[in-house]
């Protein structure tokens, strides 16, 4: 009976993180297909609309990422509760404490609006297909080459956006409250350690995965089917 029950939750708690994945990537793959799209329509040099295009659901997407922290806490995946804390704090961050408040085209119709949503859209649609398709023991050797290679310029990219999208809110923010700057820049000021930390942890994930004498001693093994619903991020 005991074991039943568990069988039971672990299925459950299966379908609730495919459900979560797969939605997330539907809601990332049309803020990118709408980016896409208004570029290739207006090009890069007239972004005053692109907000207003992809903004809220941006906003909304991003913002639901909190779940994972609780994911991580909560023990039904086996991520670390600080690294993706730290991943999905600057994210909310730049939503809320930038795009959101503050309506100025030098925020919501920049270069560097336009290239954070590109390296976060892209980033989360291979991560949260992989994810999705992994959870139903269906493997993708694309997706998994993508989802620990293509950080090696996604990440760089998506922090240079960030960076400028709150370089760009300074002086809106201090106008506010100077504490306000002040808070912005202490996390500007945090970016090089916190993308160091990220980014070697991808590296050794990376090496982990894709390469080394694991990867040799895995070739030709057939995918694991024990069916958990803890996977690494």
């Amino acid at each position: 009976m005991a074991k039943s029950s568990k069988k039971e939750d672990a299925g459950a708690v299966t379908a609730y993180l495919v459900a979560y994945n797969a939605a997330s990537f539907v809601g990332w793959a049309y803020v990118l297909a709408k980016t896409a799209l208004y570029v290739a329509t207006n090009g890069v040099t007239r972004l005053d609309g692109l907000f207003a295009e992809i903004g809220y659901p941006l906003i909304y997407v991003q913002t639901g990422a909190a779940l994972e922290v609780l994911h991580a806490v909560v023990g039904i995946v086996r991520s670390s509760p600080v690294t993706v804390m730290l991943q999905v704090y600057s994210r909310l961050l730049l939503v809320w404490g930038t795009l959101y408040p503050f309506d100025y085209p030098e925020i919501r119709a920049s270069y560097g609006f336009l290239l954070m949503v590109v390296a976060w859209s892209v980033t989360e649609c291979v991560r949260y297909s992989h994810y999705t398709l992994g959870l139903l023991n269906i493997e993708s050797s694309v997706l998994l080459y993508l989802r620990y290679t293509l950080f090696y310029v996604l990440y760089p990219a998506g922090v240079s956006g960030e960076l400028l999208e709150m370089w760009a809110a300074l002086p809106h923010a201090g106008a506010i409250h100077p504490a306000l700057k002040g808070f912005l820049l202490l996390n500007m000021a945090n970016y090089p350690p916190v993308l160091y930390k990220l980014y070697t942890h991808m590296i050794r994930q990376r090496r982990k995965i894709l390469g080394g004498e694991k990867a040799k001693a895995n070739a030709g093994k057939p995918a694991s089917t024990t069916g958990t619903a803890k996977k690494k991020l």
